[in-house]
C-alpha cells in the first residue's frame, strides 16, 4: 500500500505498517543478523554477473526491480509536471546506481536498471549524475549511458566529501534536484543527506531506507553503521526497553525528525515487500519541501508494478 501516514498527513510513515510477529530476525552463526529471507540476502550482496551484452548486470529478486519501477515513475511525473512549472533546470542524482541492467531471478530475464529508466522518461531532465563505488558497475554503466549530453557517470563512495563536491560542481545550485539513493545495507549516511539538503533549496529525497536492516544491525551489535545512517549517538536506545512491535516505528520516527531538522515537511512512503513472504524489506521514502511532491509520488505509486491500482486509505 502506498501511504501518506493515516493519522498525520505530514508524517513519514504509517506506524502500523511494520513487521509482524512472524518475521524472523535471528542472529546467524557469523554474528550478523539473519533475516531468514533469501531475497533480502541476495540483494544485499549486490551480485554482478556477465550478461549477453558483454557487460555486467546485477542479479536481483523481483522486489528490487519494484524499487526501480517506482523511481522511474516518479522521475517521469516530475519531468513532465515540472518542465514548465519550475523556472530552473531539473537534475536527477542517483547514488548506488549499479551497472544499469538487472537480471531478475524469478522472471529469468533482464530488465533495464534505474539509470537507464530515468533517462528514458518522456521529458528528460537537463542534468543526470550517476554514481557507484564499484568500478565494474561504473564501466558497464558508462558503456550504456555515458557520453550523452548532460549525463555524468562518477565512481566514488556515496558518503565521501570528494564525490559530493564533484556532484555539486556539475549540478547548478538553482536546479530542482531529485536525489535517489538505493544503498546496499547501511551504506548511506545522514551526513550525505545534510550536504545536499544544505546546498539545494529544491531537493527531493527518494531513499530506500533500510528500517529492517537498521534493526538487524543493532541486534547484531553493529551500532556504528546504524549510528551514521540515523545520526544517533546511541541508536540501540531506539529498540531497547521497547516492545518488539515498536522497533520499526521508533527507528522511522527518529529518521523523520532528522529530516524535519533539514526543513523537510512533506513525506510519503511505499513499503517494498518480499514477493515470497510479503514481509517488509525497505521503505521507499519521499521527503520534499514542496507539497506538490506528495501528489507526484502518489501518482507514481498508485498503480502498482502489476499495473493494477492499489488501495490508498491515506488522509
Amino acid at each position: 500500500m502506498s501511504s501518506v501516514a493515516m493519522s498525520d498527513p505530514t508524517a513519514l510513515f504509517d506506524p502500523d505498517d511494520w513487521l509482524g510477529d512472524e518475521t524472523s530476525l535471528s542472529t546467524g552463526a557469523s554474528g550478523l543478523a539473519a533475516s531468514g529471507d533469501d531475497e533480502l540476502a541476495l540483494d544485499e550482496k549486490r551480485v554482478l554477473l556477465d550478461d549477453d551484452e558483454g557487460l555486467k548486470s546485477r542479479k536481483v529478486h523481483v522486489h528490487s526491480a519494484d524499487k526501480a519501477y517506482y523511481a522511474q515513475k516518479y522521475a517521469d511525473i516530475v519531468g513532465t509536471g515540472m518542465k514548465r512549472a519550475y523556472g530552473g533546470p531539473l537534475a536527477w542524482v542517483e547514488l548506488f546506481s549499479g551497472p544499469g541492467r538487472l537480471r531478475v531471478v524469478e522472471e529469468q530475464r533482464f530488465r533495464a536498471g534505474s539509470p537507464v529508466e530515468a533517462l528514458g522518461i518522456r521529458d528528460p531532465f537537463q542534468h543526470y549524475v550517476f554514481c557507484d563505488l564499484d568500478p565494474e558497475c561504473i564501466a558497464s554503466l558508462y558503456a550504456r549511458v555515458g557520453g550523452r549530453p548532460g549525463v555524468h557517470v562518477l565512481e566514488g563512495n556515496a558518503n565521501s566529501a570528494n564525490l559530493h563536491d564533484r556532484i555539486a560542481s556539475i549540478v547548478p545550485r538553482n536546479a530542482l534536484v531529485i536525489l535517489y539513493a538505493d544503498p546496499q545495507g547501511l551504506d548511506f549516511e545522514l551526513d550525505a543527506i545534510r550536504y545536499f539538503a544544505a546546498r539545494y533549496k529544491h531537493l527531493d529525497l527518494l531513499i530506500n531506507f533500510p528500517v529492517r536492516g537498521v534493526i538487524r544491525a543493532l541486534r547484531a551489535g553493529h551500532e556504528g553503521k546504524a549510528s551514521r545512517v540515523l545520526g544517533h549517538e546511541a541508536p540501540l536506545e531506539l529498540i531497547t526497553k521497547r516492545a518488539r512491535a515498536d522497533w520499526g516505528p521508533s527507528v522511522r520516527t527518529w529518521f523523520e525528525r532528522q529530516l524535519r531538522a533539514m526543513d523537510y515537511d512533506h513525506f510519503a512512503t511505499e513499503v517494498i515487500k518480499s514477493h515470497s513472504k510479503r514481509s517488509p524489506l525497505y521503505d521507499l521514502v519521499l521527503a520534499s519541501r514542496d507539497p506538490r511532491a506528495l501528489d507526484f509520488f502518489q501518482k507514481a505509486t498508485n498503480r502498482g508494478v502489476s499495473g493494477q491500482y492499489t488501495l490508498d486509505f491515506g488522509g
